[in-house]
């Protein structure tokens, strides 16, 4: 308390700055928490998706960012060289669901993504992308009181785009190792036998791609859950599907499954490692396994963001084969020059 006192009597234009810094802190605190990132503009860079200019060019794959972080990790980054690699006369476009600024996409991962021409950033305001559709209502008010609003806010979004332009829906884990140009134009994918995913999927802008994705909208409008993980993307994709097919058997083991024009694909090839094999992927050497056959390596980034990637390792061999851009420019990352080892259980 002395000190205090002492401390406004001697330096009053010292105290006074001490005050507006905290007064400044206590604002911008508030800001922060009373207005959510998806409904900023501050420094904002990115153009809009909303821009009635804006229309996906040709075949387009899809990844939606939709963190508070303005940036993407340098994992998520690899997904997207991958993807842009596989596809080199695609369009990849990432959206993010909070402002980019300058600055990231000057220092960061981003800069190196913007090396390739077809790779493209734009930001999505979440209340005028979503406007008329039937889960605007879900997004701008329900989301709010989810235990997981950032993950449902992207199960959500992923369906809105595919059902608004059509193409390819990546998620930010999902490392691509071969091209899907020669799939059909509605698929997707099993990440186990009976169990669909939603982490890569393609819906087309013709009738049954509309009908799908309009369905899965629909139903998530009408069931949303806060409280429950995947209630409304995977499981809601199934459950329209389920619907529209009532006779197919989801639980049969068989390479590719038809519900009125969608392709339902085994696992094999899209989600080779399922997420109780996550360890597989960060154990150094790595176990032989198909590098070219699947379409896709899903990375369960819930799972693993927090383990360290080794040389030898899974996930360090696909990163330095199909993201080499981003493995070389951030190889402490991928600790590409060490070898983990393997602690020896001795017995007494």
């Amino acid at each position: 308390m002395y000190a205090q006192v002492s401390l406004f009597k001697t330096r009053p234009r010292l105290s006074a700055a001490i005050i507006l810094v905290l007064v400044y802190r206590s604002v911008r605190v508030v800001i922060e928490w009373t207005t959510p990132c998806h409904y900023s503009n501050w420094g904002d860079a990115l153009p809009s998706a909303e821009d009635p200019t804006f229309i996906p060019k040709g075949k387009s794959i899809f990844f939606h960012e939709t963190s508070c972080r303005g940036n993407l990790t340098v994992r998520q980054a690899c997904s997207v060289e991958a993807a842009a690699r596989a596809h080199p006369q695609w369009q990849i476009y990432v959206l993010f669901s909070s402002p980019v600024t300058n600055h990231a996409l000057r220092t960061t991962c981003l800069k190196r993504l913007q090396e390739f021409p077809n790779i493209q950033f734009l930001r999505l305001h979440v209340a005028e992308y979503s406007k008329g559709s039937v889960v605007q209502s879900v997004l701008l008010n329900d989301v709010k009181h989810s235990k997981y609003p950032v993950h449902h806010t992207a199960d959500i979004l992923r369906i809105l785009t595919l059902n608004k332009w059509g193409g390819v829906y990546l998620d930010t884990d999902m490392i691509v190792t071969r091209s899907l140009e020669q799939l059909p134009l509605n698929f997707i994918a099993e990440e186990t036998y009976g169990d669909i995913a939603s982490g890569v999927m393609s819906f087309g802008n013709d009738d049954v791609g509309k009908r799908v994705t309009g369905e899965v909208l629909k139903y998530i409008s009408n069931k949303y859950n806060p409280k429950k993980w995947s209630v409304n993307g995977a499981e809601a994709v199934q459950k329209v599907l389920q619907r529209l097919c009532p006779k197919l058997k989801m639980k049969e083991k068989v390479p590719v499954k038809d519900c009125k024009g969608v392709q339902i694909f085994g696992y094999e090839l899209f989600y080779p490692k399922y997420f109780l094999e996550v360890d597989d992927m960060f154990r150094s050497p790595a176990k032989k396994f198909d590098l070219h056959r699947p379409y896709t390596y899903h990375m369960w980034n819930y799972l693993s963001h927090n383990r360290t990637i080794y040389k030898g390792t899974m996930y360090q061999i696909l990163a330095k084969t199909f993201c080499p851009t981003i493995y070389e420019s951030y190889r402490h990352e991928f600790h590409a020059d060490i070898v983990k080892v393997e602690e020896k259980v001795t017995k007494n």
